[in-house]
């Protein structure tokens, strides 16, 4: 009798495994789900909030080296240059790129005239082909451009 309680025995415990062999293909596809819900939303969530191509809105500044240059008649300029960037920017980016903007403003600056910069609009006129390098420089995300403006924190003509 007790030979038939353990043969007995023994296909009850396979019985009680099988199901739990069934139960781990589900908890993997309910991982996976998850996962890939998770996945989603985070693109959703970090993402910028802007369709491709739109002008991105304001992040960051970013103030460049404090530059001191001969103008193209032997004046001297000295000016602090801030770039506005937008939420797609990578400042780290933008950092590894300082060299190329302080050459791009010092080329910029150098080709202008004392009295260009004094005359009026001379500054903002100095100020769009400023962007416009640095733009190029710095390039896009996700189709907007990374610099939205340029600004002097301080600009003397000597």
């Amino acid at each position: 009798m007790t030979d038939t309680l353990q043969r007995g025995a023994a296909p009850a415990a396979a019985e009680e495994e099988k199901p739990k062999k069934k139960k781990l293909p589900k908890i993997i596809m309910v991982l996976v789900v998850l996962l890939g819900g998770a996945y989603v939303a985070k693109g959703m969530l970090i993402k910028p909030h802007f369709k491709h191509g739109q002008i991105a809105p304001n992040g960051q500044v970013q103030t460049l080296d404090q530059l001191t240059v001969n103008l193209s008649d032997g004046h001297l300029v000295q000016t602090t240059i801030v770039l506005q960037l937008t939420t797609v920017a990578s400042t780290k980016t933008l950092t590894d790129e300082q060299p190329e903007f302080d050459d791009a403003a010092i080329s910029v600056i150098g080709g202008q005239t004392y009295a260009g910069l004094l005359a009026p609009g001379g500054r903002d006129a100095m100020k769009a082909v400023l962007l416009q390098k640095f733009q190029g420089i710095a390039g896009t995300q996700f189709g907007s451009q990374e610099i939205s403006a340029v600004y002097f924190t301080g600009f003397v003509i000597q």
